[in-house]
């Protein structure tokens, strides 16, 4: 327990976490694992599988919705209408997107990223070309 907890910004909060998951909580025997829990940690190493550094990886942790697109190669999502980054017509795809904050809608297919979504430029969408 963080004893004389300081909420004077997030970085002192954010050090007194970490002084307390290093010094308290890894250091103390847990109840159920019988052990310390960066002990346990240290067994499963070999298991432990760590993300490579990629401007992507927040991705992961966003919320997630599927869309069909449609023949014009556009879709709806949260009262817009979006183009996919690539042709992707009659496909449902994943998007990846932040549920609290409005920012970019990450197109997926099949598990692949294939970029953002862009809104919709009725003008020039309407100029572009369909293969039949």
């Amino acid at each position: 327990m963080i004893r004389n907890l300081d909420l004077s910004s997030l970085d002192v909060l954010n050090r007194q976490f970490t002084q307390w998951v290093e010094q308290d909580y890894n250091a103390t025997e847990h109840s159920t694992l019988g052990m310390k829990p960066i002990d346990r940690f240290g067994m499963d190493l070999s298991r432990i599988r760590f993300l490579s550094p990629s401007e992507d990886t927040d991705e992961l942790f966003y919320a997630e919705a599927n869309r069909t697109v449609k023949k014009d190669n556009t879709f709806s999502f949260q009262g817009n209408r979006y183009e996919t980054p690539v042709d992707l017509r009659c496909k449902t795809i994943d998007l990846r997107y932040e549920r609290h904050r409005q920012g970019a809608v990450i197109v997926y297919d099949k598990g692949r990223r294939i970029g953002q979504a862009r809104l919709l430029d009725a003008v020039a969408n309407g100029m572009a070309r369909r293969n039949k």
